[in-house]
């Protein structure tokens, strides 16, 4: 019996103090859960201490995130807005409860503003800016040929009636040539030379080596592979840089091939025809390119075949000086990427040109049109961004009014803020596009100028000369 009365009394103390720890953990945890609440409330307004409300270039590049944005995507950012912004109702509920906080711990209606940017900012102003300011245009560098540098008593070069270029696209090119890929390196200057010698001549553009692979297996689909891939005419721009970049290189040297191609299409045309090849190499495809370019010349006597060797060895070098020579044509020897643009704009290029149609090397007022567009594609980026901004900011203002967490003349003043600061953000979009417009212009103006020199230089040394202008 003495034994049940301790187990009954142990049990007693026992379930005693289960009691005490529950009063005690119950008692506690309004504590902890206050301190939690503060803890949230003091880091929205931690946050947001340091925001500057005032929308400028310096504001938006050191603005930091909202802290309920990190789902908010680049690409959902800058969507079109059709009419008007709509908030993600995901986002709307996970920043009602933030809301309240912010109004029961702010003290005026400047914190409740701060607070709003810290939790609502677009993540992406510093990436527009920076991409905005690092705008440069696009205009295509002309080529002034010096006739200064020919020497004394020789003829001005006269462009042939058509032309054709004949770009080397093997596996080879795709090798480097002064920390930059053949390739690329081929591609700019065949570009700008077909500028020039568009003025006064049809162009056309044949590739070979594009196809297959360097692979044995692929050997005789790359070696078949000789492509028009610029038909003879007119020169456009547009056109020939879109064909200069739908090729890359891949495969075999079938140079032969290609000469043979050019043959082909000169027997068809009235008048001489030069062909113009651009190669790193020699025949890999068991052709006799030195036969090809007698037979091209042959057929018509005053078509000359010119190459170009792009950082070739010795034995590619002596095969392409005597497909050169047999064609009636020149060799010329570039070493390096300078190499190849001095080659291209002072020996190939006619030393003077059609001077009347020298502003065509000028950006026109197409060109200039693109460009405005293109450095408006950021500006009008941050303008959308902003706007969208601005609406989840007005959207906060409606739910922190309607739930009477702010006064009527707060709600009215915080709404105004908001549509202001979209305002703001449309004067920045325009300052920025007006800056890149400037920045247009004036490289435009400076080629103007350039070109404009070039042609009363020109003007002067042919008066001299004795020509007639």
């Amino acid at each position: 019996m003495k034994r049940y009365g301790l187990w009954l009394l142990s049990a007693g103390l026992i379930l005693s103090a289960c009691s005490n720890d529950k009063e005690k953990t119950a008692a506690d945890s309004p504590v902890k859960e206050e301190q939690k609440k503060e803890e949230k409330q003091v880091s929205i307004l931690a946050e947001s201490k340091n925001i500057n409300l005032e929308v400028s270039e310096e504001t938006l590049l050191n603005l930091p995130p909202g802290t309920l944005m990190d789902n908010l995507t680049y690409e959902k950012d800058i969507e079109a807005i059709e009419v008007i912004p709509e908030t993600d109702p995901e986002l709307l509920r996970k920043m009602t409860p933030k809301l309240e906080e912010l109004t029961k711990e702010a003290k005026d209606t400047d914190s409740i503003k701060k607070g709003l940017v810290s939790l609502l900012a677009s993540p992406h102003y510093k990436d527009i800016i920076e991409k905005s300011n690092a705008y440069k245009p696009d205009f295509e560098e002309p080529y002034l040929p010096d006739p200064t540098k020919s020497e004394p008593g020789e003829e001005e070069k006269k462009a042939a009636e058509q032309a054709i270029i004949l770009l080397d696209a093997s596996s080879s090119m795709l090798l480097q040539a002064d920390g930059k890929v053949k390739m690329d390196i081929a591609k700019s200057a065949v570009k700008s030379f077909a500028q020039t010698i568009g003025q006064s001549s049809d162009v056309s553009l044949v590739v070979y080596g594009h196809k297959g692979s360097e692979a044995d297996a692929d050997k005789e689909i790359s070696c078949s592979g000789v492509e028009e891939v610029y038909p003879m005419s007119k020169y456009s721009k547009k056109e020939f840089h879109e064909a200069v970049d739908s090729f890359e290189s891949k495969g075999w040297t079938p140079l032969a091939g290609a000469i043979q191609k050019a043959a082909e299409m000169s027997s068809g045309y009235d008048g001489s025809t030069t062909i113009y090849i651009v190669s790193d190499g020699a025949e890999t495809c068991d052709g006799d390119p030195v036969k090809a370019s007698e037979n091209l010349v042959n057929n018509n006597s005053s078509n000359t075949v010119n190459i170009i060797g792009f950082d070739v060895d010795g034995k590619a070098e002596d095969q392409l000086k005597a497909v050169a020579e047999a064609g009636n044509g020149e060799y010329f020897k570039a070493d390096s990427p300078d190499d190849l643009k001095d080659t291209i704009q002072y020996e190939w290029l006619p030393s003077a040109g059609d001077l009347a149609w020298a502003f065509t090397m000028a950006p026109s007022p197409w060109e200039m049109m693109d460009e405005y567009k293109i450095g408006e594609v950021y500006p009008r980026q941050l303008f959308t961004v902003g706007r969208r901004e601005a609406h989840r900011i007005l959207d906060a203002v409606t739910i922190m009014g309607d739930k009477g967490w702010i006064t009527d003349e707060q709600r009215s003043e915080l709404r105004e803020w908001g549509y202001e600061r979209s305002g703001q953000m449309k004067d920045l979009y325009m300052k920025l596009h007006e800056k890149n417009r400037n920045t247009a212009e004036t490289e435009s103006d400076e080629i103007r100028q350039r070109v404009d020199e070039w042609v009363e230089k020109m003007k002067t040394l042919k008066k001299e000369r004795g020509d007639i202008w």
